[in-house]
């Protein structure tokens, strides 16, 4: 159940757009090197002033993983508690926190980014292809960088993700979009073996989420 749980936070912060990165690294081992860019920053869909769609830094900190950790332990208590409660989160802490788990599963996704937009989140990493990945001299040619964005639906007992975006190295957009649909299935079928205790409304609005949660 603990795994679960941890599934659901990791899903609140975007790391549903992770957990595809990962599933998705057998299935892209024909993906060449390129793809999406702006590592360590988050582009804004919202124009500034002066017409550019500006990149916000995005800090991978150790500090910064250990205050998203307090702040949803103190937020899980509230709940707990039987009271509301709500909590927000910053992309450089979600990256953080997000950084560490995945280093914690020793998992093959280096310079990850995640980034919020209006209504979604977005989530971008290098991928280490595995065995190829590690072949010396030509290890660097079978590292492809990803990008998936989406949203998460809490109104029902179990909890579901949708795509709206996902890229995969230079795949061409018909086979990234087969591999989306397959990834997506496969997260839906492990969540909906999971019930939820406390209702989450999250809110992604650009460079920031807030989860509110009832008992």
């Amino acid at each position: 159940m603990t795994e679960k749980i941890l599934t659901v936070i990791t899903t609140l912060i975007g790391l549903c757009v992770v957990a595809a990165i990962i599933g998705a690294i057998t299935l892209t081992a024909l993906a060449a090197t390129g793809g999406p860019s702006d590592t360590n920053g988050c582009r804004s869909d919202q124009a500034s002033p002066s017409g550019q769609n500006e990149v916000r830094g995005v800090n991978n900190e150790d500090v910064l993983a250990t205050a998203w950790q307090a702040k949803w332990s103190a937020f899980g208590q509230q709940l707990d508690a039987g009271q509301p409660a709500s909590v927000a989160f910053t992309e450089s802490e979600s990256t953080s926190r997000a950084a560490r788990y995945l280093n914690a599963k020793e998992a093959p996704v280096d310079d990850l980014v995640i980034c919020f937009h209006n209504g979604e989140a977005e989530a971008s990493g290098k991928v280490k292809l595995p065995v190829l990945g590690d072949l010396p001299g030509v290890g660097g040619a079978f590292e492809s960088r990803m990008m998936a964005r989406g949203t998460i639906d809490f109104s029902s007992p179990h909890p579901k993700i949708t795509f709206t975006k996902f890229e995969a190295g230079n795949l061409p957009s018909s086979a990234a979009d087969r591999l989306r649909g397959q990834v997506e299935n496969m997260i839906n079928d492990q969540l909906g073996d999971l019930t939820l205790q406390h209702k989450y409304t999250p809110n992604f609005s650009e460079g920031a989420i807030e989860i509110s949660g009832t008992p």
